[in-house]
């Protein structure tokens, strides 16, 4: 036969060669199967048997100087039986050199004993030749020659012999030496590590880190075929680049199910970049975090082949950026509104905006122990970010849907400070795990998992397991009787720290002092601020409510320090407060924003400031001075001692458990709560000591007892609602928190009378004035879903509206707006349309002012086809 040109891919044996064409357009060239005419090599072994002697070194030889080379062959003869060729390999240009007799000469295979017999046909010549050559190899001692005593075939693994995660730790972010062995697809590689590597001689299957390439699966017996869209491009591209040569490797990371990852080096460079840029793979998101150098160069990679279109990015569209033109943009940042969520004020166009962070959210509460760490996250973020300028960029956006507001998600950067990293990496919120065709993400989303997996490693925060923090904050200011408690040791504190939790107007604030863990009403003495209307019917004094405005864009989530005077009648603490070491009061009065009070200003140490600060303002005209009639009238003066805020019964509470969008089950925060905390701990001992305790207790209905509650195995104090003797089980209500749940009996157990003493410290509401659907009905899940993300996680207030045996109507409000019934949760739902107004209710006649403004809003929602009105006025048959 005719000589041929080929080049060599791979090399089975010392004796044995694969050999491939010339690609033809983007197919893979033919393949064909080439073994040494005359001669044999040493075998090499498998899972069942191990290699013969010299048969790795065999190989070796060959693949050290022929592998990804051009030869010249020929086929000399062929076995009808096996279809097997055995011909002549010619290697080189100039200095041909005779493959088949290399081999002999180097003593790495015999002369075939039907080879021998041939040497009077055609072939004679050269099998002679070969016969002398092998005689001078074995004279020689060379290769299989060898005559030392030593092991002379390798020792080498072909499964793992120890766990997966042990062998990782043993060898992650070494460099090893090994030699890539089979080409699954383009990012499915079998690696065989080799000396002087750290880790044994050991096969290896590995997935390329940061990347996916199409997949290739065939001839898999019960397997149906898979070749995806440029898999076999893919699997060519890697085979003609790496297959069967030596390279570094870097053992990175396991997947779920305990596949390697890793990163695969050689000298002509990373072969993953490569792939990405020719747009045979794309980046894989849960991978990528673990390559060793980093994930820039493989997005960087992955950007050339989509900006031109390359096969797998065939006709790809970049997306528009969120936001056009003003994507990118400085802003301060006004308010920290969740653990996810903040405002900021646009530097240049003064519009302020409400932004969520990107591609994260906040941790869900899943127990009745609602853990806090969203305090933690929001906190984290006000200290670092509140009044800041940042850098704003604007990633992607959400359209509004199923009653949810339109979100802008942004990255939000202090410098180097990126606000969902540092919240990620401290274990305060959850990644969110985009598609991976979805590139609405966070423009650091590679650091962000990073970020995450950092803390997973390090268990902080909500991958911790032990118990979250929790947050019970008191209220010094619930009524005066209480605020005496507090007095005498903020009069002996001199200045105490606080951070401004809401302001009611530019003298009047919500204090929260986190090293005492409560919050105070706190009113500025010595000064008059102009007061806002009460309500939107309600006329503001003038500048009240640019007073207002002023002391919320410097107050609000600020650490201040107070000092505490006296108290108000109703509650509220009176004294100085500071701002970066300056006296609000003088700046509110230096701005024409507030004027001196004399009777409180003449109690006051700094007297002589207010004094001046306020003829500046006087003589410079500022604001309420500006007027004609700018004499403040005495007899409109109010001695601040004697000032009011006008009030129900109002508390502070948390929704433990929600039963429906009106319904649910809270805990009042007051003394009582700090008595359960440490009833609990008490509680939880008392278990853990009598833990072989008998569990044959047979409860009654309506008893008191130990129940063990299902998702964490902890004891809760809980009341049998219902005894099921065919199933051996109860139905319980957890007392405490509201939440109830089927249990067997074994995991109850009869609560001890010195744990009774505690009042049940969860209670059962409604919302006032409104119907809502059961979670089973029309629209009643969303309602659900509504009213949780409105309370989930919050300290709210509560007005007591009316109490009905047990069951007590309330009117919410988040504890950082206002108390006006436009601003309640009850109005927020029917806003949305899942809520609305029963005008039969007890409560419509002595509140006819509460009702027609929830009223107003159900036109709105009727208006805007919200919710349940989406395909008209469901309230029109009850006219």
């Amino acid at each position: 036969m005719a000589n041929q040109k080929a080049i060599v891919k791979s090399i089975l044996s010392g004796d044995t060669l694969i050999l491939r064409g010339r690609p033809s357009g983007n197919q893979p060239p033919p393949e064909r199967q080439l073994n040494l005419a005359y001669i044999q090599a040493p075998r090499l072994g498998n899972q069942k048997k191990e290699d013969e002697p010299f048969a790795f070194e065999a190989r070796e030889y060959l693949r050290g100087f022929l592998v990804g080379k051009e030869v010249t062959f020929r086929v000399d003869y062929n076995i009808p039986t096996t279809g097997r060729e055995y011909g002549t390999i010619l290697y080189g240009n100039e200095n041909v050199t005779n493959v088949t007799q290399m081999v002999i000469k180097e003593g790495w295979a015999k002369v075939r004993e039907d080879g021998r017999k041939n040497k009077e046909e055609s072939r004679g010549e050269e099998i002679e030749t070969l016969i002398a050559l092998e005689s001078d190899a074995k004279s020689a001692g060379k290769g299989i020659w060898q005559t030392q005593d030593q092991e002379n075939s390798r020792k080498v693994n072909y499964t793992l012999q120890e766990e997966p995660r042990e062998y990782l730790d043993k060898y992650k972010g070494l460099v090893v030496e090994g030699i890539i062995e089979q080409v699954r697809d383009g990012s499915s590689l079998r690696v065989l590590f080799i000396p002087p590597s750290p880790a044994p001689q050991q096969y290896l299957n590995i997935n390329i880190s940061g990347i996916k390439a199409p997949i290739v699966r065939k001839d898999v017996p019960d397997v149906e075929d898979l070749i995806e869209p440029f898999g076999e491009e893919a699997k060519y591209f890697v085979e003609t680049r790496l297959l069967q040569r030596n390279v570094k490797v870097i053992l990175e990371g396991l997947s779920g199910n305990q596949a390697f990852f890793a990163s695969i080096l050689h000298p002509a460079g990373n072969i993953a970049e490569a792939l990405l840029t020719s747009g045979l793979a794309k980046v894989a998101d849960r991978s990528i975090t673990m390559v060793t150098d980093g994930h820039t160069k493989l997005r960087a990679a992955e950007s050339i082949a989509k900006e031109k279109q390359l096969r797998l990015w065939q006709g790809h569209v970049a997306r528009n950026r969120a936001g056009g033109d003003d994507h990118e943009f400085e802003a301060t940042v006004t308010r920290i509104i969740s653990g996810d969520t903040i405002s900021v004020k646009h530097n240049r166009t003064g519009v302020e905006r409400k932004l969520q962070l990107s591609s994260i959210r906040q941790p869900k509460p899943k127990d009745p122990k609602l853990p806090e760490y969203n305090f933690d996250a929001k906190e984290l973020l006000r200290k670092k970010l509140i009044g800041k300028t940042v850098k704003v960029t604007i990633d992607y956006s959400k359209p509004a849907t199923d009653g949810f507001e339109a979100k802008d998600c942004a990255t939000i950067k202090l410098g180097e400070f990126n606000a969902a990293e540092a919240l990620l990496e401290r274990g305060l919120a959850h990644i969110i795990r985009h598609r991976r065709d979805d590139e609405d993400r966070s423009s650091f989303y590679d650091q962000l998992m990073i970020a995450e997996q950092k803390a997973q490693n390090s268990t902080k925060g909500i991958h911790s397991p032990k118990d979250p923090p929790v947050y019970r904050i008191i209220d010094a200011s619930e009524n005066a009787a209480k605020a005496k408690q507090f007095l005498h040791a903020l009069q002996r504190a001199g200045r105490v720290p606080g951070v401004v939790d809401y302001v009611y107007n530019a003298s009047r604030f919500k204090i929260y002092i986190p090293r005492e863990s409560y919050k105070l009403t706190f009113v500025l003495g010595g000064i008059r601020a102009p007061r806002p209307g009460r309500n939107p019917s309600d006329k503001s004094e003038p500048f009240a409510v640019e007073a207002s405005e002023f002391a919320t864009r410097r107050t609000f989530q600020r650490d201040v320090d107070i000092e505490v005077e006296n108290i108000d009648k109703t509650g509220g603490f009176i004294g100085t407060m500071w701002i970066k070491n300056e006296n609000f009061a003088v700046m509110l009065l230096r701005d024409g924003f507030a004027s001196v009070h004399d009777y409180s200003a003449s109690q006051s140490s700094y007297s002589q400031q207010l004094y001046a600060a306020e003829e500046s303002a006087k003589t410079e005209k500022k604001n309420i001075w500006s007027l004609q009639d700018n004499e403040v009238s005495k007899e409109q003066e109010v001695a601040i001692v004697t000032e009011v805020e006008p009030r129900k019964e109002y508390v502070d509470i948390v929704v433990t458990e929600i039963i429906s969008g009106g319904r649910f089950y809270l805990q009042v925060i007051n003394d009582d709560i700090h008595k359960l905390e440490k009833m609990m701990s008490e509680f939880s001992l008392y278990h853990k000591n009598n833990a072989s305790s008998s569990s044959s207790f047979t409860p009654k209905n309506n008893e008191m007892v130990s129940a063990q509650f299902t998702e964490d195995n902890r004891w809760y104090r809980a009341k049998i609602r219902k005894v099921i003797p065919d199933s051996k089980s109860a139905e319980v209500i957890y007392v405490d928190y509201g939440n109830s749940e089927t249990i067997p009996l074994s995991r109850v157990r009869p609560l001890p009378d010195n744990f009774k003493q505690l009042p049940s410290q969860s209670q059962e509401a409604i919302l006032s004035f409104l119907n809502v659907r059961n979670r089973e009905e029309e629209y009643g899940l969303e309602a659900y879903e509504h009213f949780r993300d409105l309370v989930e996680n919050k300290q709210l207030v509560a007005n007591i509206d009316y109490k009905e045996n047990n069951l007590y109507h309330l009117t919410l409000f988040d504890s950082k707006q206002s108390q006006s019934i436009e601003d309640s949760i009850n109005t927020e739902m029917v806003k949305a349309g899942y809520a609305i107004v029963d005008k039969k209710t007890i409560l419509y006649r002595s509140n006819p002012t509460v009702v027609e403004k929830l009223l107003e809003a159900q036109e709105q929602a009727k208006k805007g086809r919200m919710g349940m009105f989406e395909y008209g006025d469901i309230t029109a048959d009850d006219e």
